[in-house]
């Protein structure tokens, strides 16, 4: 019995683990805000932009990416989205590490396109 709440244990923690892993686009992860109820999402980023802010930073840690609904339009499926993607370890002039930061926001409708009225 005891061994069974162990393997159930590691299960769980190894499930959640891999949940908090999982990665994304920029793009995947606007869409994920845009069909949230909620209106957020949040992950880590892989693909080009990652890879050139890796290269520009020169850190290697993971990128985060957080996007969350500034406003939502008339249009079905369009939204005002506000994204932040985080790089920490960045190495900076004085030799030290910090969190780069890259914020923008942007107009974006489920089908990819921005809205054709952006009017509330």
């Amino acid at each position: 019995m005891r061994s069974k709440l162990l393997t159930l244990t590691c299960l769980a923690l190894l499930s959640s683990a891999a949940h908090a892993t999982e990665t994304y686009s920029v793009k995947a992860l606007m869409m994920r805000a845009l069909n949230s109820p909620a209106g957020v999402a949040r992950g880590i980023v892989e693909g080009k932009e990652a890879d050139k802010i890796h290269e520009t930073t020169g850190s290697y840690d993971p990128l985060r990416g957080e996007v969350s609904t500034l406003k939502r339009y008339k249009e079905e499926g369009c939204s005002r989205l506000s994204v932040k993607l985080i790089q920490p370890n960045t190495p900076t002039q004085q030799g030290t590490k910090t969190d780069f930061a890259l914020n923008y926001e942007l107009n974006l409708c489920k089908n990819g396109m921005p809205p054709r009225d952006t009017s509330e």
